[in-house]
C-alpha cells in the first residue's frame, strides 16, 4: 500500500478549519533558578512566555472537549482538543506552549473589569455586545462599545466608564488553546513519509495554573 502525502494535504486543506498560530518563547524576565516570571512584566504579564505575531494556518479538528468549572480563583475552562496537522501547514512544526486560535469556533464571555486599572482582555475577541455599570445603588448605565487592540487593551471614543468604576463587558470570543506536554507527534511515518501529525492542545484558560 502506498500513502500519498499530497492527498492528505489536499484533503485537510479543503476540509480543515482556519487557525491562527503564535510561536512561544521564554520571556527574559524568568528567573533562571526558580523558573518564575515577574508578575508585573510588561512583555508577558507574568506568564513567563511571550508569543510572536499570529500566522494563518490550516488543520483538521479531530476532537474537542470543553468544561466550565469554578475554583478559588474564579471560573475557568478546562478542556483539550486534538488537531490533525498536514505536512503543508506551518503548524506542522509547532512546539510546547505555542498558542492556537480557532477562527471557526466561538463562545460567549462576560467579565467584570475596573476602569483605568485593568482595561484589558486576555483572549482574542470576535465582538463586544454590551458594556454597563451601576450608579446610585440600582441605576444601570449603558456604555459605549470599545475597540480592542492586538494586545487586548480597550479604548473608547465615547461612553467610557468613569475612572475606578467596576463595569461588566460581554461579547463573543474565539476559542484559544496552547500546546502542552504532547507536542506534534508523528503517526509512525510510513517509510519516512511526512504524514499528518497529531497535536494535542489545552484551553488557554489553564495556562500557568
Amino acid at each position: 500500500m502506498e500513502f500519498s502525502v499530497d492527498w492528505f494535504n489536499d484533503h485537510l486543506a479543503g476540509m480543515g478549519q482556519d487557525f491562527l498560530w503564535r510561536k512561544a518563547s521564554m520571556c527574559p524576565c524568568v528567573n533562571p533558578h526558580s523558573g518564575a516570571a515577574k508578575p508585573n512584566c510588561p512583555i508577558c504579564g507574568g506568564k513567563g512566555r511571550s508569543w510572536t505575531n499570529p500566522v494563518s494556518v490550516k488543520a483538521g479538528m479531530a476532537s474537542e472537549r470543553v468544561l466550565r468549572q469554578w475554583a478559588q480563583f474564579g471560573r475557568y475552562e478546562a478542556g483539550d482538543a486534538v488537531l490533525s496537522v498536514p505536512e503543508s501547514s506551518l503548524l506542522y512544526e509547532a512546539g510546547q506552549f505555542d498558542r492556537v486560535t480557532m477562527l471557526n469556533a466561538t463562545d460567549q464571555f462576560s467579565l467584570v473589569l475596573v476602569r483605568g486599572q485593568n482595561d484589558r482582555i486576555s483572549f482574542p475577541v470576535q465582538n463586544i455586545d454590551q458594556i454597563y455599570w451601576i450608579v446610585s445603588g440600582n441605576t444601570i448605565v449603558e456604555g459605549g462599545i470599545p475597540s480592542v487592540a492586538s494586545n487586548g487593551q480597550l479604548s473608547w471614543t465615547s461612553g467610557a466608564p468613569p475612572a475606578g468604576t467596576h463595569y461588566s463587558i460581554s461579547g463573543t470570543r474565539y476559542s484559544e488553546y496552547f500546546a502542552w506536554d504532547e507536542v506534534p507527534g508523528d503517526r509512525n511515518h510510513h517509510y519516512g513519509s511526512r504524514l499528518p501529525r497529531k497535536l494535542v492542545v489545552r484551553r488557554f484558560d489553564l495556562f500557568g495554573r
